[in-house]
């Protein structure tokens, strides 16, 4: 910076700078709630999908129950059951997956929140300084 520019006109290239780096910090913000919506898709898609998994396999775990018990001689019974519970167990896994990927962090840890306090603690100190 050369001696000869007023505090006006240092001010006035300060606030310029300080401008861009906003509209900057707003764009990542941007980028980074897409990111987040996009991650949050996805994990409602595999919800979706392991609740559908869930009741249809349910509906094919009884007809083989059926199928076991004509087949292994078991209590018709006992054979639904341990078919229905490994059913459930598999579509559970699932919806727990996706329901995981549902889970949004705090905005406030994010990167773009980090860069900004780390910038305005920047735009004091320079403007202290002025």
């Amino acid at each position: 910076m050369s001696s000869d520019r007023g505090i006006g006109t240092v001010f006035s290239d300060l606030a310029g700078e300080v401008a861009a780096l906003v509209r900057n910090e707003i764009r990542l913000a941007k980028t980074e709630i897409t990111e987040k919506i996009r991650s949050m898709l996805v994990g409602l898609v595999f919800a979706a999908v392991g609740v559908f998994l869930m009741i249809f396999a349910l509906v094919f775990v009884l007809e083989a129950a059926v199928g076991g018990l004509m087949l292994l001689g078991l209590n018709f019974a006992l054979s639904s059951l341990i078919v229905a519970v490994v059913g459930l167990l598999i579509g559970g896994i699932i919806v727990w997956l996706g329901i995981s990927r549902l889970k949004i962090g705090k905005i406030s840890e994010s990167k773009t929140a980090q860069q900004f306090k780390r910038d305005a603690a920047t735009v004091r100190s320079q403007v202290q300084a002025s």
